[in-house]
């Protein structure tokens, strides 16, 4: 009779779980208990065994660590949906899973999520502290598959690109933000915020901000198939982070190219869309065509004080370019290495004067605010176009939606309601009252990131905290009378110390997309300032010094942050620090 019960126990359990479709995760959770909101899993892949399509995992709060030197991959997510009913890993409610991989450590490249299957959703996570252990790319988020959606995501201080499309079609990056992403060993060279690189078509970035990246702020290059990137921004990219010394290439929006001389793909050059976007203090372009063999759309774009606002380099021959409805702002030009294509209704080809008093703020400090509670990005007044000016209502009608007479020149439509909101769906768990998640954790606002001078200021997003919020003074290259936050800096009061700081050391930087060993996105910078051999020789040994310097505090942090006692998430989950870094 006792084995009779047991068996009708187990049969029950397994149908329990099958049945299932909330599932639950948590840092104190265990993988033999049943995955519910009281007994919660301990990880994701135990979720995924037991989830199935249209089924919602909720991830509690608090920090979930991967160590040692044996895996590669933080999270694999290999159990496909399908598109009318993904599997959804959501953050719980306001809660912050963060995903530390600082201490994974094997000789290979390293991966923090890796989503390898069809038709999933992840939803309000954050990763941090991917290493770079071998030259090669290592990713933050690495995406190959189809119809998957990555939604409110927070990829920050990672020796990686931070999310990336390797590999399928339709795939929707939406109101993500990833920032301080600078790989030390190949000087900063594929430290990109994020790339589209698949031979699928109609992948899109919507709603994105990528910041301090050392590369690019988003990379097209070698991207057979299609990408689209709208209502998106791009700031101060092309810097070891947080500092003015100059590392990878250093564009906005790298919009396309296959290398120089290009390699053609089998199914012929695509044509990438930019539209919406901002770009502002970029070290070399804001937008820039990167030597793409054909045309690409840049329509409705604002550039304001990059080196090149607009950079229509082409290889092998005139382009098809299409520009239209485009802002340039003084200082960095308007458009350069132009050569075929449309060129109209551009700012630079118009009878109107560009400047300050157009706009309702210049205040470059607003692209930091925090996101909306529906992770849609902040209604700032940066670059928006005052009702006296001119550029209202002087574009070309391309078919997209506008306000007024046309549409106006650059990235904002004056009195349109534009949102990055995602659709109607999923929002609580059942059950629950109240609203969706109100966004993705980063700082508290003007968190210290660590004692010292005046200037020496939190980024928003770079700690692990419960609510984003705007850098305090000195945040963008040092401020007066201090330096700015380096990569891997924790804020005070965060759920764990950040991770993720750089490296010592930097190998040589790969001129040729072929010997690259990732994605290629190294190619030979065409900007107008070259170097000789022993000023390149100077940068690398500077970069190898910041790298060490960034690591060196990086790790005094965390000595300092240390303790065996229990740090609490936003909603009160615990998760232990019970070791110092090695």
């Amino acid at each position: 009779m006792r084995s009779v019960l047991v068996v009708v126990v187990a049969w029950a359990a397994s149908v329990s779980l099958a049945a299932a479709d909330e599932l639950y995760v948590a840092p104190d959770g265990s993988d033999s208990a049943q995955g519910t909101l009281d007994a919660p899993f301990a990880t994701l892949e135990r979720a995924q065994e037991v989830a199935g399509p249209g089924d919602t995992v909720w991830i509690r709060g608090g920090v979930y660590r991967f160590s040692g030197t044996t895996k590669a991959v933080g999270v694999a997510f290999t159990k496909s949906g399908t598109k009318d009913q993904p599997i959804r890993y959501f953050a719980y409610r306001d809660e912050v899973p963060i995903f530390d991989l600082f201490e994974l450590k094997p000789q290979e490249r390293v991966t923090g999520l890796d989503v390898r299957c069809n038709a999933i959703h992840l939803r309000g996570l954050e990763v941090r502290g991917v290493r770079q252990i071998i030259v090669g790319d290592s990713w933050g988020v690495r995406v190959r598959g189809d119809d998957n959606i990555l939604e409110r995501l927070h990829v920050h201080d990672n020796e990686a690109p931070g999310v990336f499309i390797t590999s399928g079609g339709s795939n929707l990056v939406l109101n993500c933000d990833s920032h301080n992403n600078y790989d030390p060993l190949e000087g900063g060279g594929n430290g990109d915020g994020f790339g589209c690189h698949s031979t699928g078509a109609n992948n899109v970035l919507r709603g994105c901000r990528a910041w301090w990246n050392s590369d690019d702020g988003y990379d097209f290059i070698n991207a057979p198939g299609t990408c689209v990137v709208e209502h998106s921004w791009a700031f101060r990219n092309g810097y070891v982070p947080e500092t003015t010394m100059a590392a990878g290439n250093g564009a906005g929006f790298k919009s396309g190219g296959f290398g120089s001389p290009p390699k053609i793909p089998a199914g012929g050059v695509p044509r990438h869309v930019i539209r919406f976007n901002l770009a502002f203090r970029n070290r070399a372009q804001g937008f820039y065509a990167n030597h793409h063999p054909g045309g690409l759309d840049f329509l409705n774009n604002t550039a304001f004080g990059n080196a090149a606002n607009f950079d229509m380099l082409v290889e092998g021959g005139p382009s098809t370019h299409k520009l239209h409805n485009n802002l340039a702002v003084a200082p960095g030009g308007d458009v350069a290495r132009f050569t075929g294509g449309e060129d109209t209704g551009n700012s630079w080809n118009l009878p109107v004067m560009v400047s300050a008093a157009d706009f309702l703020s210049m205040d470059e400090s607003e692209a930091m605010q925090p996101r909306a509670a529906d992770g849609s990005l902040p209604a700032i007044k940066l670059l928006h176009l005052a009702e006296s000016s001119d550029l209202v209502d002087r574009g070309m009608d391309l078919g997209l939606p506008f306000v007024g007479a046309g549409p106006d020149l650059g990235a904002f439509e004056r009195g349109s309601e534009t949102s990055t909101a995602p659709d109607a769906g999923v929002g609580v768990p059942a059950g629950d009252a109240g609203a969706p998640m109100a966004g993705v954790g980063g700082d508290g606002a003007g968190g210290a990131s660590d004692a010292g001078a005046a200037g020496q200021a939190a980024q928003a997003g770079r700690a692990s905290q419960s609510q984003p919020g705007a850098p305090s003074g000195g945040a963008w290259s040092g401020g007066s009378g201090g330096t700015a936050a380096v990569a891997g800096a924790g804020a005070a009061g965060g759920t764990g110390e950040a991770k993720g700081g750089v490296s010592a050391g930097a190998a040589a930087p790969v001129s040729d997309p072929a010997a690259d060993g990732g994605c290629g996105c190294r190619i030979a910078p065409t900007t107008a300032a070259t170097t000789s051999a022993g000023s390149s020789h100077i940068q690398l040994l500077l970069l190898a010094a910041a790298g060490m310097i960034l690591r060196l505090r990086a790790r005094r942090r965390r000595n300092r942050a240390a303790s065996p006692q229990a740090h609490r998430s936003n909603a009160g989950r615990a998760t232990m620090e019970t070791k110092n870094p090695s």
